[in-house]
């Protein structure tokens, strides 16, 4: 799901590029980009990366992102570096098969269904994107800092010995994150761009399944654990001044 996403997007904007190289005035060795402030919206896929402990319990699922950038002019048309402010949601839903074959209820018995709504990932980053002069399409590589908020939902089981509910621990820390992107203008001041981001949250916190007292019980606590999650995304990009 994510490499076609990725693929369609990265089509599309090749698709316009020949269309758009009369309509920009923008550099032609940067997608058609002119100095000024964009927003950016875009949405794709979302999964951890080697998942251990609790976030093993949610698989892959959908990803929003919402960013304002700046780039500045150059020496000879738009500068090579340009700073981003973003903010990206990201929506998990329960892997029913891996938590049941992990979970032990706190009374005892085999866990035989469960059901949760989507646990959600909060990234707000701060990014530098350095462009790599070319024509048509202009890559990026994409360096950010930030901060990074997992927060499972809790989850409703049925067992052998009755029902109940466990509760994981939410996760909060700083995170690093590296990634690559491609983008065109299109027309006026719209564009389209895909990118592919990978980050690593120093939370440190969390744990395993646990009853609402908060006492593990999985053979998978995870106290010092660190989170780290991929996304996939393409969307539409929109100077504003």
């Amino acid at each position: 799901m994510r490499s076609r996403l990725f693929f369609v997007v990265a089509a599309a904007v090749m698709s316009f590029a020949g269309q758009s190289h009369a309509q920009s005035s923008g550099d032609n060795l940067a997608g058609g980009l002119v100095a000024g402030d964009y927003l950016r919206l875009s949405g794709g896929a979302a999964t951890t990366v080697n998942p251990q402990g609790s976030l093993q319990d949610w698989s892959r699922g959908k990803n929003v992102n919402f960013s304002w950038e700046n780039w500045q002019n150059g020496g000879s048309g738009v500068g090579r570096l340009g700073l981003a402010l973003s903010v990206s949601y990201s929506m998990l839903p329960l892997d029913e098969k891996k938590f049941l074959s992990d979970f032990t209820p706190i009374s005892g018995g085999t866990a035989t269904s469960a059901k949760a709504s989507d646990a959600g990932l909060i990234e707000v980053n701060t990014t530098l994107r350095f462009r790599i002069p070319a024509p048509l399409v202009m890559p990026t590589i994409n360096l950010g800092v930030g901060f990074l908020n997992w927060r499972p939902a809790g989850i409703d089981y049925t067992s052998t010995t009755g029902s109940g509910r466990a509760k994981q621990q939410t996760r909060s820390g700083g995170a690093l994150s590296i990634g690559g992107g491609l983008e065109r203008n299109i027309f006026d001041r719209y564009g389209l761009f895909a990118e592919a981001m990978y980050s690593y949250g120093f939370t440190s916190l969390g744990q395993g399944s646990v009853t609402p007292g908060g006492v593990c019980s999985t053979n998978s606590c995870d106290a010092l654990k660190n989170t780290s999650i991929a996304v996939v995304r393409g969307g539409l990009s929109v100077r504003i001044r």
